[in-house]
Parts: structure tokens; C-alpha cells; sequence
């Protein structure tokens, strides 16, 4: 998927985490789509492959428990792993699917039915999904 795509799907969840927690509707937002973006850094780094580590279970858990570690922040630990995990369930909507067991496994993961038949180019998909995530989104912060 498109970054823009994830990006509107850490909206959805910092919508979320602020009208349930009454979080601070700034640090939420920022802290769940930089999470939602930061599996697709892979493509700057020359010795790390795309979709490779960064789209794991096992990268998926780790911002959240550092954040743990670090201090009692357990909302800001869970919408880390959160927004990376949500990153994952789009990206297996691609044909290629993600590496979701590694590094206990390389075998790529599809989301169940539809995974595998949306590239991650297709701009109607990307479209839908940015509609749906902001629409609710804006649902979610008006009730």
C-alpha cells in the first residue's frame, strides 16, 4: 500500500485511542501514523530487503515493548504495535504478501480471502481504504 494509505490507517487508530483514552489528540496522532510509516523505512536502508524484517510479528512487538521498558506508557506502547501491525494486515493484501514469522520463518503471509489480489500500486483500493479509515476516523472523533 501507498504511504498515504497507512498513514490514513494511524489516523484511525489515533481517533480511536483519543476518544477511548482521552489521549492528547496531538501526541496520539503523531505517534500512531509515524508508527504506521515506519515498516516502509526498510527502502532506505541499502542492506535491509523491502518487506523483509520490518513487516514481522517480531518488529511488530518490539516498539511496544521498548516503549514498556522505558516507562508505564502502556496506550503509547500498544498503538505502536498497533499502527505496525495494521501496517502488516495492508501490506498482506498484496500478491507478495509480508514475512510475518520471521525470523522463525521466511514464508510469506496473505490476509485470508482477498490477500494477494491487491497491488500495492492500485490507486481505487488505496483510495477505498483511505476513505474508509479517515470516514471513520472523523465517525469516531463527532460521537
Amino acid at each position: 500500500m501507498k504511504q498515504q494509505t497507512h498513514a490514513a490507517c494511524g489516523i484511525l487508530l489515533a481517533s480511536l485511542a483519543v476518544h477511548l483514552y482521552q489521549s492528547d489528540p496531538l501526541i496520539t496522532l503523531f505517534w500512531a501514523v509515524f508508527w504506521s510509516l515506519i515498516s516502509d523505512f526498510d527502502v532506505y536502508i541499502p542492506t535491509v530487503r523491502h518487506r523483509g524484517i520490518t513487516h514481522s510479528l517480531a518488529f511488530a512487538l518490539f516498539p511496544g515493548a521498548v516503549v514498556l521498558a522505558i516507562g508505564q506508557f502502556h496506550l503509547y506502547a500498544a498503538l505502536a504495535s498497533l499502527s505496525v501491525i495494521l501496517h502488516l494486515i495492508m501490506d498482506s493484501l498484496n500478491p507478495g504478501g509480508v514475512p510475518l514469522w520471521l525470523p522463525l520463518s521466511t514464508k510469506r503471509v496473505r490476509f485470508p480471502v482477498i490477500g494477494g489480489r491487491v497491488k500495492s500500486d492500485n490507486l481505487i483500493a488505496n483510495l477505498l481504504i483511505r476513505f474508509v479509515a479517515i470516514g471513520a476516523a472523523i465517525l469516531v472523533i463527532l460521537t
